[in-house]
């Protein structure tokens, strides 16, 4: 038997030799691709294209077989970009990253075959940057914008991957802004003569869109709104800077007397800190109420959940709400600073919540706490998993923590 298998087995080796050693039949990828995927035939026409696509080399970031990737895309989307695009790669190790760039999903932005527009992007700007940052589809509605915004440059200040400072900027305020608004005269006169190699221009300036001349913020803190910075500056014919006399909070407190209170509370919400009241309020200028430096969302997730800050998203509930409906914003005996710990915080909006299903309330203790049973006994306001910002299964897994025998 044995005797009978051999010499067949080395004709099945040999023939396979042979068969490994003959050329592989070059493929027109083009030709055969376009065949099924005939859609992509105007793209030929597009002003800027890919250059494997134009090149008709599908299989460099497809694969013509099998893959476990959307697309038939060779490997991931970002390291299959990044493969070719180093600079963009490089980018993206820098400590402020575009959220897209950073998650490997650069078709979000650019047409991997052909486009209209210049580095394939899908879109001009601003058209395709409104698309996810909606404030920019109201800056043209605006009786002044800023020259790059009017030009549609977005890129004028702004990177698009990755960059050393915040907003993606090409470079950190004032520095990008002096490159065109320099200290000339009547630059210096509009600020008391003082350089303004130290200052956020940003503070008092809306760096897009204003109804007010010079792009000043819609909402002004009184003393700069009158012209009167020596209110908080002190004497400024005397020369020298902006710097203010004493702490920002004694600053605060000699005119916003009724935050005074919140100074001996229990908990203090940075009202102690170097910043103090800064830490949220614009002291010049802001688009929102209350002097506030951004909006209320915003401003907390600065501070806030920056354990996991790439799913930051999930945990702002509620719709319609802003922070401070819960929370108290400068001080409070809770260590949350919630309004008030009891059901009394929800049954605000939830009036028939619980009396026909689980008993809240003195009566009921919670096993776990020894503490009267509330609203967040078993809800978690931010970030849980379930429905009904439930921690936990409410099949089984959330009601064993307590009734578990």
């Amino acid at each position: 038997m044995i005797r009978v298998l051999l010499p067949a087995l080395l004709v099945l080796l040999t023939g396979l030799a042979a068969y490994g050693g003959a050329a592989v039949p070059a493929v027109d990828q083009m030709t055969v691709c376009l065949e099924c995927h005939g859609d992509l035939k105007s793209a030929f026409s597009a002003p800027n294209q890919h250059e494997v696509f134009s090149g008709g080399d599908c299989a460099s970031c497809h694969n013509p077989h099998a893959t476990k990737h959307e697309g038939m895309l060779a490997t991931d989307q970002g390291a299959l970009c990044a493969g070719c695009h180093e600079d963009t790669a490089g980018e993206l190790e820098l400590p402020v990253t575009h959220v897209p760039a950073a998650a490997g999903d650069c078709v979000l932005c650019h047409d991997p075959h052909a486009s209209e527009f210049s580095g394939l992007k899908r879109a001009g700007l601003p058209d395709l940057c409104v698309q996810c940052h909606a404030p920019v589809g109201t800056w043209e509605s605006r009786r002044f914008q800023h020259e790059p915004v009017e030009d549609g440059d977005c890129q004028t200040c702004h990177v698009s991957h990755g960059s050393e400072h915040d907003g993606l900027l090409e470079s950190p305020v004032p520095d990008l802004c002096v490159e065109c608004h320099e200290d000339s005269p009547e630059v210096l006169a509009a600020h008391s003569d003082r350089s303004l190699m130290a200052t956020d221009c940003t503070a008092c300036h809306d760096p897009h869109a204003s109804d007010a001349r010079g792009l000043l913020r819609s909402n002004r803190h009184k003393p700069f709104a009158s012209g009167d910075c020596g209110t908080c500056h002190g004497d400024l014919d005397s020369g020298g800077s902006f710097a203010i006399a004493g702490t920002m909070q004694d600053l605060c407190l000699k005119c916003h007397r009724s935050v005074q209170s919140y100074t001996e509370a229990t908990f203090k919400h940075n009202l102690e800190t170097e910043e103090s009241c800064v830490s949220c309020h614009s002291p010049h200028a802001s688009n929102g109420e209350a002097l506030l430096a951004d909006t209320q969302a915003e401003i907390c997730m600065s501070c806030h959940f920056n354990d996991n800050p790439g799913e930051k998203a999930k945990y702002l509930t509620h719709d319609g709400l802003d922070c401070v409906n819960c929370h108290l914003p400068h001080g409070g005996e809770d260590a949350q600073l919630l309004v008030t710990r009891g059901p009394e915080l929800c049954a605000g909006c939830h009036e028939s919540a619980h009396r026909v299903t689980h008993p809240i309330g003195p009566d009921v203790i919670d096993p776990r706490t020894q503490e009267a049973v509330n609203c967040l006994s078993c809800h978690q306001p931010h970030g849980a998993d379930f429905e009904q910002y439930l921690p936990l299964n409410p099949d089984m897994a959330l009601c064993v923590q307590c009734h578990n025998k």
